[in-house]
């Protein structure tokens, strides 16, 4: 049967099978594009918003403390001073926007005026004024930086999700694709069966 299709229909219907393939590839690689970049942007509000708001939050919890013992006239707190620097540290390794980068070397500028200042009398009240001025002054860094965790989380998000209908839409495409190259499929070899048929009687 196959014999007795003209080599020039052969070609076309090679060539025909071909784009289809390659039309539906295309569409695949699209969407695992597509895919790809929505696990990352979940990737991202884990490891660099969500995680980040655990660290802004443990130094919240940090300097509340300081701010205790300022008030009983104890100001010198060196572990709670190394547990914040390891926390900065761990922030500092984390994707950081160009204001967040800012916001933290501002940060750690007026955390170290604090550390200078928690070496001094803390009997001193000019030196306790100074010493709660800096952590007030601290904790705005940190509400600013939380604030840049939820604007960017929901960025994110939006992207994720962005890519994800992306996604949703190419594989109802390659479906669709798919299922008017089975119909023509079905319509081409039921008419060249009947031709043929027709042609043998």
């Amino acid at each position: 049967m196959i014999s007795n299709v003209p080599l020039a229909k052969r070609i076309n219907t090679i060539f025909a099978l071909l784009v289809v393939f390659l039309l539906v590839l295309a569409t695949n690689r699209i969407d695992q594009h597509h895919f790809e970049t929505a696990q990352k942007s979940v990737n991202e509000v884990f490891e660099d918003r969500v995680l980040v708001q655990g660290y802004i939050f443990s130094i919240s919890q940090a300097l509340q403390e300081k701010y205790k013992k300022l008030q009983d006239h104890s100001v010198s707190d060196t572990n709670t001073n190394s547990d914040i620097k390891e926390l900065l540290e761990q922030f500092e390794e984390t994707k950081l926007t160009k204001t967040e980068a800012k916001l933290l070397d501002g940060f750690k500028i007026n955390f170290k005026s604090l550390g200078a200042l928690e070496r001094q009398n803390s009997e001193d009240a000019d030196v306790k004024k100074k010493a709660e001025n800096t952590l007030n002054r601290l904790q705005e860094y940190l509400s600013d930086l939380s604030e840049i965790q939820i604007t960017e989380s929901r960025s994110l998000t939006k992207s994720a999700q962005k890519s994800l209908d992306v996604s949703e839409f190419m594989a109802n495409l390659e479906i669709f694709f798919l299922i008017v190259i089975g119909i023509v499929l079905q319509i081409v070899v039921f008419y060249r069966s009947k031709k043929i048929a027709k042609a043998q009687a």
